[in-house]
């Protein structure tokens, strides 16, 4: 007799998309997220990726989706490119992904009438009942949520996605283009019309979901909210990072994020220019550690030039996670100045790590920070700089801190999370 058991596919398209590149939030969620689901379920497990050209799930293999070939930056903050060489590479990167989506749409319309109105198509290995969990970038517009709608309707499938946020609907003004604004709005469509069960990562999200959803008549589906794990994934043996000016342990400050106008850097190299200015060699190293993002050349050109902040500030446009669970481990402390987030990872896993976080008192960063981070208001440079000094002025402070952070904050791990999930897909599948 075959197995009518139905299955749980995960989609990793965002992590095989990504595999060998710098690791960002969203797929350390979609990754910490399989690897959990992966031993929690066992056989009942099946991973899955989407080829947008052919409108088409199939079958994936995620060993190389788990992979850390991530090399460390070199390049510090005065030795990266300059705003016009990002411009033109930016540029560069619009012109490909308009050429390939030009491609992608005539494959997909040549597709779509050859397949006719055979939902099953769209995902043959799946049958009805299973679950199809998408955990990644959803909300790119190599996704078609029409797809996916057919699968529920005429398929069976049930279908469960994780909002990580809305900040592209309730921000849209630290997005770089409407057209990008307005395939988010798609996405929050299709999680409030065509998902049997959406995962908020924070009660702020869920809350925004809900807010959103009411523009298309509400969910229609369930909201859960599971809470991320704060468990920097890592390798054995943490290093520092390989560059010009070695970093001392607890003589530097990190903040780890995307680099882009939302993350709201701007209020850190403000503070740290100032604090060159006025010669305070007590004030930690601010080590800035992310990737290049929207409406980040110009800030990163102004660092790159500024020699005032020249031996003060240093920017890490790569790390590997040993690399990066050293430098939470041997941080002063961490700050997260953004003006919005979901969850806000980086406050979390600062105190797991039992470090002090100074973040924003905006959107979900009050939850992640448990009643043990500082916060402040994003555009409120007198009190991030006041709070800055008098950590330098009360060297004591901080010990008293940590250890009041390793008395009280309960780190949740991702097996917590994943056990979470778990459950709900197991109830689905019931």
């Amino acid at each position: 007799m075959p197995d009518t058991t139905p299955r749980i596919w995960m989609d990793l398209t965002t992590s095989l998309r990504a595999r060998g590149g710098q690791t960002n939030g969203t797929l350390r969620v979609e990754r910490s997220f399989a690897r959990q689901l992966q031993s929690l379920l066992g056989e009942q497990l099946k991973f899955c990726r989407y080829d947008s050209s052919r409108q088409f799930f199939d079958e994936a293999d995620a060993t190389a989706a788990f992979a850390d070939a991530v090399p460390s930056s070199k390049i510090s903050a005065h030795r990266g490119p300059g705003a016009s060489d990002a411009r033109a590479d930016r540029l560069g990167r619009r012109i490909e992904r308009n050429v390939r989506l030009a491609i992608r749409v005539t494959v997909k319309r040549i597709h779509t009438a050859l397949r006719g109105g055979d939902g099953a198509a769209y995902f043959p290995k799946a049958t009805p009942g299973d679950v199809l969990l998408l955990a990644g970038e959803t909300w790119a517009a190599r996704y078609d949520f029409e797809v996916i709608a057919r699968l529920r309707a005429e398929r069976g499938i049930k279908i469960v996605a994780v909002c990580q946020d809305l900040i592209p609907v309730t921000h849209p003004q630290f997005f770089e283009s409407g057209e990008f604004v307005g395939q988010y709005r798609r996405y929050v469509e299709f999680l409030s019309r065509h998902v049997d069960l959406a995962i908020a990562i924070s009660r702020a999200t869920g809350t925004e979901l809900e807010k959103a959803a009411k523009a298309f008549g509400g969910m229609n589906g369930k909201i859960a909210v599971i809470e991320l794990g704060s468990d920097v994934a890592s390798a054995a043996m943490p290093k520092p990072p390989d560059i010009r000016i070695p970093l001392q342990p607890g003589k530097f400050a990190i903040s780890v994020s995307t680099i882009q106008s939302r993350k709201n850097f701007d209020l850190l190299y403000r503070l740290w220019h100032r604090f060159a200015q006025e010669k305070r060699t007590d004030i930690p190293r601010l080590v800035i550690v992310g990737q290049r993002g929207f409406g980040s050349d110009e800030l990163l050109a102004q660092i790159a030039l500024d020699e005032t902040v020249r031996d003060s500030l240093t920017v890490l446009h790569r790390t590997t996670d040993a690399e990066l669970t050293w430098l939470y481990r041997n941080c002063a402390y961490t700050l997260y100045p953004s003006f919005a987030e979901g969850w806000g990872l980086p406050v979390s896993e600062s105190l797991a790590c039992g470090k002090l976080c100074l973040a924003s008192d905006t959107s979900s960063l009050p939850e992640a920070g448990a009643g043990l981070a500082l916060h402040f208001g994003p555009t409120d440079d007198a009190a991030w700089y006041e709070a800055i000094a008098e950590l330098a002025d009360n060297p004591g402070r901080l010990p008293e801190t940590e250890a009041r952070i390793r008395e009280n904050y309960r780190p949740r791990s991702w097996q917590e999370a994943g056990a979470d999930l778990a459950n709900h897909l197991r109830a689905m599948v019931q």
